[in-house]
């Protein structure tokens, strides 16, 4: 517990006179729920915020990261945590923080939600604190969204006993366990290998008043089969059909799983089995194994179980279109892409961001960026909203010509259509930036990707490292890879390793040396120290 308290947070910074007005209990409101979609995979969706539970939802959850900094290992074989476990120290700043009354639960799940959004680093230990000083708290309006949010995150790091602590204490606060709670534990089973635990959780739903109906048989089968489990998932599904009635979300389900683990056989099986049993496949069911058998290489097979869906006078949409596109753009061959994409209009069937952006990584593996833009303007002028991935092609092709104005032009005309770049948006341009000797114009970019809240990577401090490296800047060099190791636990190559510690030794810095030796050890990224 000492290690974990030793840190001195700068409190003072993060309090400020709004805090009592932030936490009145009638300044803000808690958001609904959506409900988890079927196989979904992705955090919850994050409710719309005012921006004062924003502001105190990122007070809470940067007194968490500086305390997560100052202790990133407290121990080193770390047992799961105590699922009453806090941390005095932390309790203290956020009583501080929430002298002005008690604190929404859409904020609550906001902390958790931020703590496990980055890939590495996770601040468990501080997330269980913060969950159980906020939830403890008199007047805590206790609603699933939080509880929800902590199951996520325990099974994300794979801490199942949390989980099943957590749902143990909304039944004993009362507070509402749905199909969704459950729903989000089966997926972090399934994520984690776990396949047999994930039924054994669709199996103890009862026990904690949850009626396993038809909704949840589906939803169990849908992540099993999104995760590859087909085997699983039909036997789950050959076990329980005689309770549930099977409709045509069960049978793509099952069509997509065996696709999905590339079992082409079972899947046409169950497909047949389906239309058999007088279920008519719908444009999903159909749309999937027309990927599969592209995915293959049965292009001529995909094409006639097309032909069929055609015949059997369900219309195609822009997925089918996609998947039949999708094995062309791979291969590069942008004419067969275009025939598709002439079919799709000859039948009226509208495209979508996907069909643009396939048509756009055509061109931009041609070199033709003039066409890629053409696309681009054609996607918008007809209402399809571009996203990152419609740009990335286009400026991997613009660095690639090494045209420096063309990547600000289009990077403006990203920002004027209000498209939200991503991590490697920023490295690409980073690196073209870098490679042009415009230090400003990377540096701007680091600067708004912190802003922004997008998440860097090891390509991300690939490019920073180097570009300072070669500049003879050890410096700035050591503080990106400090940053790296110590903030986001990321773990560099053994070349930008090796890279930084030249320079530190050529510029004299060898207690800084031993210190980066040392970070890289206490972290497990080498086993032992580089020779010198």
């Amino acid at each position: 517990m000492a290690a974990l308290t030793k840190s001195k947070l700068p409190l003072r910074r993060f309090l400020s006179p709004l805090s009592h007005r932030l936490l009145n209990p009638s300044s803000f409101s808690s958001a609904p729920e959506p409900h988890l979609q079927e196989g979904d995979d992705t955090s919850q969706t994050t409710p719309n915020f005012a921006a004062e539970e924003t502001l105190i939802a990122d007070t809470f959850h940067s007194l968490i990261k500086d305390h997560h900094r100052n202790n990133p290992n407290p121990n080193p074989n770390p047992a799961p945590p105590n699922p009453t476990y806090t941390i005095p120290s932390l309790s203290s700043y956020f009583s501080q923080l929430s002298t002005g009354g008690s604190i929404s639960p859409a904020v609550v799940r906001r902390v958790i939600e931020k703590c496990g959004a980055v890939r590495h680093g996770i601040p468990v230990l501080q997330a269980v604190a913060f969950f159980n000083w906020a939830t403890s708290r008199e007047g805590f309006e206790h609603n699933p969204e939080p509880y929800n949010e902590m199951v996520d995150l325990a099974g994300k790091v794979r801490q199942f006993d949390l989980g099943w602590h957590v749902i143990d204490l909304m039944k004993a606060r009362n507070v509402e366990i749905t199909v969704e709670t459950f729903s989000i534990l089966v997926r972090r089973y399934v994520r984690a290998g776990l396949a047999a635990e994930a039924v054994h959780a669709f199996n103890r739903m009862e026990e904690y008043g949850v009626s396993p109906d038809r909704i949840a048989f589906s939803v169990v089968i849908g992540i099993l089969c999104k995760k590859r489990r087909a085997s699983e998932a039909q036997a789950f599904f050959d076990s329980l059909k005689h309770k549930f009635e099977a409709d045509v979300i069960l049978y793509t389900s099952l069509v997509n799983g065996w696709c999905r683990a590339g079992n082409i056989a079972e899947a046409e099986r169950v497909f047949n089995e389906m239309k058999a049993a007088g279920i008519e496949p719908n444009v999903y069911s159909y749309s999937i194994v027309i990927d599969a058998l592209c995915r293959c290489g049965q292009i001529t097979r995909a094409h006639d179980v097309f032909a069929e869906m055609i015949d059997a006078g369900c219309n195609p949409n822009s997925i089918t279109f996609n998947n039949l596109m999708r094995v062309h753009v791979k291969a590069g061959r942008t004419e067969k892409v275009l025939q598709v994409y002439n079919q799709m209009k000859r039948l009226g069937c509208n495209a979508d961001v996907i069909t643009y952006n396939f048509l756009i990584e055509c061109h931009c593996k041609d070199e033709n960026v003039e066409q890629a833009a053409k696309v681009l303007n054609l996607m918008v002028k007809k209402g399809c909203s571009p996203n990152a991935s419609t740009f990335n092609p286009i400026f991997r092709c613009i660095a690639k010509l090494r045209d420096v104005n063309g990547a600000h032009r289009m990077y403006t005309q990203m920002k004027d259509l209000d498209c939200k770049a991503n991590t490697v948006t920023y490295n690409v341009l980073m690196q073209m930036f870098a490679e042009s000797k415009s230090t400003d114009m990377v540096l701007k970019l680091k600067k708004e990707m912190d802003e922004n809240e997008v998440e860097p990577n090891v390509n991300t401090y690939k490019v920073l490292i180097s570009m300072y490296c070669a500049m003879g800047h050890w410096n700035n060099a050591y503080r990106f890879c400090r940053e790296m190791i110590e903030e986001k636990c990321l773990k560099p190559s053994m070349p930008v390793y090796e890279m930084v510690l030249k320079q530190l030794r050529n510029a004299g810095q060898l207690k800084k040396h031993e210190e980066l030796v040392e970070k890289m050890v206490d972290r497990g990224f080498v086993t032992r120290p580089l020779a010198v």
